[in-house]
């Protein structure tokens, strides 16, 4: 893959020739790694670890963690949360019909 041209992958035009995994780093289309917070395949054969997490392939373990290091935030710790809420989410609610 070249830089640029993940779109063609997230949309299916292209399919990246090997199994490829990734963790979220600092220049990608965050708004669409959102959807995959936790991980998933983010387009055909390539695999997205989410923002930290760990896959077995093979006999291989894979893990990885993203974020940038700031010394001054370092240990003032990560508190998580979910990516998405009841006002966030407008898709997928079901309603009854007459």
């Amino acid at each position: 893959m070249r830089v640029k041209s993940f779109w063609k992958y997230y949309s299916g035009q292209e399919i990246a020739p090997v199994l490829t995994i990734f963790i979220g780093g600092n220049h990608e289309a965050s708004n669409y790694l959102w959807e995959l917070y936790y991980g998933g395949w983010a387009a055909p054969n390539i695999y997205l670890l989410g923002f930290a997490g760990v896959v077995k392939f093979g006999n291989i373990r894979i893990g990885g963690l993203s974020g940038i290091y700031n010394a001054p935030n370092y240990c003032l710790g990560h508190h998580e949360r979910s990516p998405y809420n009841d006002n966030t989410m407008g898709t997928g609610k079901l309603t009854e019909t007459d």
